[in-house]
C-alpha cells in the first residue's frame, strides 16, 4: 500500500432514478495535497462529495481512506473521523457568536452551551487572528466572506484530516480569497488533505497541486496542475476550445439608447457614457469602484443626486425600481441568491415575477398563461429543469441564472444590466449565458455587463468602460490592440503608457 495516498476512489457508481450520476469513477488523492476537483454542473462532483461525507450511499465501488475501507453512514460519523465539508450554503447560527458557532460545530460546548475560548483549538484561533475576528463577535455582524471563514474555522476545529471546500470563494473579496489561500497553505503544512471545488480556473493554478477532471459522471483525467493550462482544462471539461467560449462581437451597433451625463450619487461621481442599440458595454473595475452603485441607481434602487440620463431620447429619472421597469430597464443583481431569486418559490413564480401585473386580472394570476410563459422561456434558453413546479433551489447556478434572464426577457427591456452574470457557474453554463447575451444584443437590446473576470469582460464586450474610485477612467474599444494593458491602467487609476513608450 502506498502510504502517500490518503483517499482512493475505486470504481464508484451512483444512479438516481434514470440518471447515472457517477459511472465507474476511480482516482486517488495524496496525503497533504490540495487536490482540485473540476467539472461542469452535472459532472458528478457533488454526488461524489456527498458519498465521501456520508450524505448518500454509493451503489457500487470501493473507497479507501488511508488504506482502510470507508463505509460512512452519515455526515456526523464522517466528521467524527476528521472529514469535513464546507458548502456554499453556510450552516452558521446568526444569533450565536463566532466562538459559539465554532464550538457548537465541533461539539465543544459544555452542558449549558457556554462558549469556552480555550476550546476553540489552535488552528481555529490562528485563523481568527489572521482575519482579525473576535470570537465574541455575533455572526450576524459579519459579512458573508468572514462568515465563510468562520465556517472553515469550525471545520478545522473538528480534528480535520480531510477538508472539502465547495466553491469557497464565490462570495469572497480578493483580499479574503488571499487570506483563504494562506489558511489552506497553513493546513497543508500541518498535513491536512484538501479537496477544492471551484469554477474559477485561475484559482486552480494559484493554489492546487493536482487536479481531477470529471465529465458526465465519469473520470476524465488526473494530472499535476503544472502540466495543465486553461485551454486543456476547458477541453477536458466541455469538449470545447477556449476560443469557442465567447461569441463573435457585434458587427455594427445602432443609435444611442441611453445617455448619461455628469451622473453622481452614492459611490459614483460625474459619470458620462452612451449605450447603443445592439451593444454590450462592459464595466470593469475593482470592488467598490462604483460600477454596481451606478447601475443600481440607474435601476431605481437609490437616486442619483446630480446629472442627467435619457432613455430613447426621453428624460430618465427612476425614483424606484418600478419606474425603471416601466421605462424598459432590467437588472440581474450581483448576488443571485440574496437578491436575484426567490429561494422558496418555484420556477413559475420566479419567472413571472417581473411581469406578474401583465398576466393578472383583479389581483388573480392567470395560471395557464404563467405556466405557458415559463415553459416557453425554458425552451428558448434550453434551461435544464425537472418540473416547472419545482423550487428554483433545485437547479444549478447556471440554470438559476437562466430563470432570472427569462424573467427579464418576458419584460422585453430596451436596456438590460447584468452584474457578474457568470459568478459561481461552470464553464459550460458560462458559454450558454454568453451566447444568450450576444443573441439579445444582436436582436437590438442594449446591454451593460459588470464583471470582475478580466477574460470575461474582454471576451463578451464590444466596448469597455473602466472604473476607478467612483468615476469612469477610460472607455476602450474591444478591438484596441492594447486592450488588456489599458484596462489594467484604467482600473488602477494609472495613466496609460504603452510598452513601446516605456522602452523608448
Amino acid at each position: 500500500m502506498d502510504t502517500n495516498i490518503f483517499l482512493s476512489i475505486r470504481g464508484v457508481s451512483k444512479r438516481f432514478g434514470g440518471t447515472q450520476a457517477l459511472d465507474d469513477v476511480s482516482f486517488e488523492v495524496k496525503k497533504g495535497e490540495i487536490h482540485a476537483l473540476l467539472g461542469e454542473n452535472g459532472a458528478g462532483k457533488s454526488t461524489l462529495i456527498k458519498i465521501i461525507s456520508g450524505v448518500v450511499a454509493k451503489d457500487s465501488g470501493t473507497i479507501l481512506m488511508e488504506g482502510k475501507e470507508w463505509n460512512i453512514k452519515n455526515p456526523q460519523q464522517a466528521r467524527s473521523q476528521g472529514v469535513n465539508v464546507v458548502y456554499q450554503e453556510l450552516s452558521l447560527v446568526p444569533g450565536l457568536s463566532v466562538g459559539e458557532n465554532i464550538c457548537a460545530s465541533s461539539e465543544r460546548m459544555d452542558t449549558f452551551k457556554i462558549m469556552k475560548r480555550n476550546n476553540l483549538g489552535e488552528e481555529a484561533h490562528s485563523i481568527l487572528r489572521m482575519l482579525n475576528i473576535d470570537p465574541r463577535t455575533p455572526v450576524r455582524a459579519l459579512g458573508i466572506g468572514a462568515q465563510q471563514m468562520v465556517e472553515i474555522a469550525g471545520a478545522i476545529c473538528r480534528n480535520c484530516r480531510l477538508l472539502i471546500l465547495d466553491e469557497p470563494t464565490a462570495s469572497l473579496t480578493n483580499d479574503e480569497t488571499k487570506e483563504l489561500y494562506k489558511i489552506m497553505k497553513m493546513l497543508k503544512v500541518k498535513g491536512v488533505t484538501i479537496i477544492y471545488i471551484s469554477h474559477k480556473l485561475s484559482e486552480i493554478f494559484e493554489i492546487a497541486d493536482r487536479a481531477t477532471v470529471m465529465k458526465d459522471g465519469k473520470f476524465v483525467r488526473t494530472a499535476n496542475v503544472s502540466e495543465l493550462d486553461e485551454q486543456t482544462i476547458i477541453q477536458l471539461m466541455t469538449g470545447r476550445n477556449l476560443s469557442d467560449i465567447y461569441p463573435p462581437k457585434a458587427g455594427k451597433v445602432g443609435p444611442s439608447v441611453m445617455t448619461v451625463r455628469g451622473y453622481s450619487g452614492p459611490g459614483f461621481d460625474q459619470i458620462s457614457f452612451d449605450l447603443h442599440e445592439g451593444e454590450i458595454l462592459g464595466f470593469a473595475g475593482l470592488t467598490g469602484s462604483g460600477r454596481t452603485e451606478l447601475c443600481t441607481a440607474l435601476f431605481g434602487v437609490h437616486r442619483a443626486y446630480a446629472g442627467k440620463a435619457t432613455l430613447m431620447g426621453i428624460d430618465y429619472k427612476p425614483r424606484r425600481v418600478k419606474d425603471a421597469m416601466q421605462a424598459g430597464v432590467g437588472y440581474l443583481p450581483e448576488d443571485r441568491k440574496q437578491a436575484g431569486i426567490f429561494l422558496q418559490m418555484n420556477l413559475i413564480e420566479n419567472t413571472i415575477a417581473a411581469t406578474i401585473d401583465q398576466i393578472s386580472h383583479w389581483g388573480m394570476i392567470n395560471r395557464r398563461l404563467a405556466d405557458q410563459n415559463t415553459k416557453e422561456m425554458i425552451r428558448k434558453l434550453s434551461t435544464k429543469v425537472g418540473a416547472v413546479s419545482d423550487k428554483i433551489l433545485s437547479l444549478s447556478g447556471g440554470n438559476q441564472q437562466k430563470i432570472i434572464l427569462s424573467r427579464w426577457l418576458l419584460e422585453n427591456p430596451r436596456v438590460l444590466i447584468v452584474d457578474e452574470p457568470t459568478r459561481g457557474i461552470d464553464v459550460g453554463a458560462k458559454f450558454e449565458i454568453y451566447q444568450i447575451l450576444r443573441k439579445l444584443a444582436d436582436n437590438g437590446m442594449a446591454i451593460i455587463v459588470i464583471s470582475s473576470d478580466l477574460p470575461e469582460i474582454i471576451g463578451i464586450s464590444d466596448r469597455i468602460a473602466t472604473f476607478y474610485k467612483g468615476s469612469i477612467s477610460m472607455v476602450i474599444s474591444s478591438g484596441d490592440p492594447s486592450l488588456e494593458e489599458k484596462i489594467g491602467s484604467g482600473i488602477m487609476g494609472v495613466a496609460y503608457t504603452s510598452s513601446q513608450e516605456v522602452q523608448n
